[in-house]
Formats: C-alpha cells, structure tokens, sequence
C-alpha cells in the first residue's frame, strides 16, 4: 500500500541525530540538554504518580493546568486569554501544529510557510489537503520581506505561519516584523498560526514580540499561538 507522501523520507533529525551518535559529535539538531535533569521534578513526578495521578485527563487539559497557563499568558504579555475557551493542552508542539492544520485547512487551501522551517510543517499542511506557498529566508538576517509575502497571498491563502524565535536560523521577528505581518492578516482576512516554542530562549539583549501581545486582533478572531 501506497504512503499518502511516499516522498517524505526519513526526518533530517533522525539523519543528523544518528550521525552525531556515529562520528562522536556535538548533537546541533535536536535540543537534547547537556546537563542532568531537576531532581525536584522528579520527585514531584513520582509524587504525582503514587497519588494516583495516571488516569486520563480532559480533552483539552487539565483545568489547574489551563488556569496556569493563563496566568502566565497574562503576567508575560498582559493579554487576558480565556482558559476554558481560548486554551488546549497538546503532547507537544508538533501535534498542536497537526491538529491545528487538519481542522482548519481544506482542500485547496493555500498555507504560507517561511523557509527553512521546522520539517513537520510541510507534511501536515498537504495531509490536510492543502498547498504549503514556500517563501526562502536568506542569510545572514534570515527577515522577512514581506512585500515578497503580500505578492504570494491569493484568493487561496488560508493561513500564514510564522516562528518567532525562528527554528533553525534563531532569527526573532522585529515590533516593525509583527505588525507587517497584523497588516496583511487583516487585510486579506487570513489565519494567522504563530509558533512560539522558543519564546523564553532568546539571546544578544533582543525582546520577544509575540502576536498575542501586540497584535489587535478582535476584528479578525483569527489568531493561534503556540
């Protein structure tokens, strides 16, 4: 039986990973820490699980949890996020990035993604039946032009992805960047999907903007970070 994309091969995580495992060398494609794990999360782990905390949780996460997560939204970006309505707890951002994809794009609908980007991106857009509209990032600043941008948008553009603390260059989108990118969102009445995995991990003194905190969105409701 045929794969629904025989040509996406193995994961270039996987090659490198293997790789690095052969030649003894320093792992630069996944985030594998080089220092031990928190021995007061493991604890609290174990903890959690001797009081019986290993039953399925609800569908969108545990309320406690949510209620955090709001709080932290809040205190980060002074954006108030509603956690039973606005709020869903994944296995990690790439089914979030999957789930997201699949209920929202059709078949036709066009996707624009920013290269180099993570490799989970393409695959899912065209499982969902939609076309990923592929735009290069050029070295060294790894910007966005988005006059480049605005000329690819069409009657078929659905949604922008955008990933801010950008995943591979580490280039971070710019105050100006975000609101370029709100400008044409409205304007063009498009989902606006923002992976922001990397938010706390950012270096040389620059600021994270993230479309939760600046962009004003309400005339849209179109708007979904992670």
């Amino acid at each position: 039986m045929q794969s629904k994309l025989p040509d996406v091969g193995t994961t270039i995580f996987a090659i490198m990973s293997k790789m690095a495992a052969e030649h003894n060398a320093i792992n630069l494609s996944q985030g594998f820490p080089d220092f031990p794990l928190d021995p007061t999360l493991v604890n609290l782990v174990s903890k959690a699980m001797q009081e019986g905390h290993n039953q399925y949780a609800p569908m969108p996460g545990l309320p406690a949890l949510r209620n955090v997560i709001a709080e932290v939204i809040y205190s980060t970006y002074q954006k108030k996020v509603n956690p039973e309505t606005e709020i869903t707890v994944t296995a990690g951002g790439t089914q979030a990035l999957y789930a997201i994809l699949q209920a929202l794009v059709h078949t036709g609908d066009e996707v624009i993604v920013f290269d180099p980007a993570y490799d989970s991106y393409n695959p899912a857009i065209r499982l969902s039946g939609g076309v990923p509209v592929h735009i290069n990032l050029h070295a060294p600043s790894f910007q966005i032009d988005w006059n480049e941008v605005e000329n690819k948008i069409t009657s078929r553009t659905k949604i922008i992805m955008v990933n801010t603390p950008h995943n591979p260059s580490g280039a971070v989108l710019s105050e100006e960047d975000i609101l370029s990118l709100e400008k044409l969102v409205v304007k063009h009445n498009l989902i606006l999907l923002s992976d922001e995995v990397y938010e706390r991990i950012i270096f040389d003194n620059k600021k994270h903007y993230s479309a939760l905190e600046i962009l004003f969105m309400p005339q849209v409701g179109k708007l979904v970070t992670l």
